[in-house]
């Protein structure tokens, strides 16, 4: 009888630590992966993971430090854990540069990665893990990677809901004008709070195709836009129409073209 506890317990302990990671687990960024599908439900476009970057750029210069935050969001799910990693490619384990936990984040670091420390609870929607990167010394462009996981706090596998961040690029120049620059002067919102007649101001450090999306608190895509190609420098074009679109509340306009992406808040009333 007693050996047959024993066994009972054995494999209770080997499930439980099979199918939850409630402190965090690292090497699930890649597609390859298989994300957090083997201990948390199934991956979902229900669960989005955003990055936001407090200077609104992604753009450094070698060396310096980079604040971040990833944004986990899930309309129903009770609390969130995360995987952020800085490789040399999407498909690469080659780490790059150094990422640093903030106090009161939520994260730990593991592996060069980052992971949450424990489930960090989901607030109207969303829940926030900021973070630093250090950018190497050395030139070139890398790829900051995050898997994101909203959870029903059951204590299994079933209902979780996760998925993959596509990776961002992080460009690292000494070189390139746009780094002496303010943020505001790169993609600017006027007049900011949106109005019907307001335009996205910015500048492109190079020539390439040109999109804008508008993200919500949620961390949820509420409109895209391709702005098609255009030539590098100082461009501005009207955002007519989406004052009737979206309702009010705080939002985040990025700017992408090929290797580059910059993101700014602005404010619907």
């Amino acid at each position: 009888m007693k050996h047959i506890l024993y066994s009972l317990f054995i494999l209770f302990s080997s499930s439980t630590m099979l199918f939850a990671y409630p402190a965090g687990i690292t090497g699930k960024l890649q597609q390859a992966s298989g994300g957090c599908g083997g201990c948390h439900g199934a991956s979902s476009s229900n669960t989005t993971i955003s990055m936001v970057s407090k200077t609104g750029s992604f753009t450094v210069k070698p060396g310096t430090k980079l604040e971040l935050t990833a944004v986990v969001a899930h309309p129903s799910k009770v609390a969130a854990g995360v995987n952020i990693g800085v490789k040399s490619a999407p498909n690469s384990n080659t780490n790059i540069g150094t990422l640093e936990v903030v106090a009161g984040q939520g994260l730990k670091k593991s592996a060069s990665e980052l992971v949450q420390s424990s489930p960090k609870d989901i607030s109207n929607g969303r829940s926030e893990f900021t973070f630093t990167w250090t950018a190497p010394a050395q030139e070139g462009t890398y790829y900051l990677m995050a898997t994101g996981n909203a959870v029903n706090r059951n204590g299994g596998d079933s209902g979780d809901e996760w998925n993959y961040m596509q990776p961002i690029q992080l460009i690292v120049s000494s070189t390139t004008g746009i780094q002496e620059e303010t943020p505001n002067s790169i993609v600017n919102v006027f007049p900011n709070p949106l109005q019907e007649h307001s335009i996205i101001e910015y500048h492109l450090p190079f020539n390439g195709n040109v999109s804008y999306s508008i993200i919500n608190t949620l961390g949820q895509q509420v409109f895209k836009q391709d702005l098609g190609y255009q030539y590098l420098g100082s461009h501005s074009t009207g955002l007519s129409g989406l004052h009737a679109l979206i309702p009010s509340g705080q939002y985040i306009l990025s700017l992408y073209t090929d290797g580059f992406l910059i993101s700014v808040p602005f404010i619907k009333k």
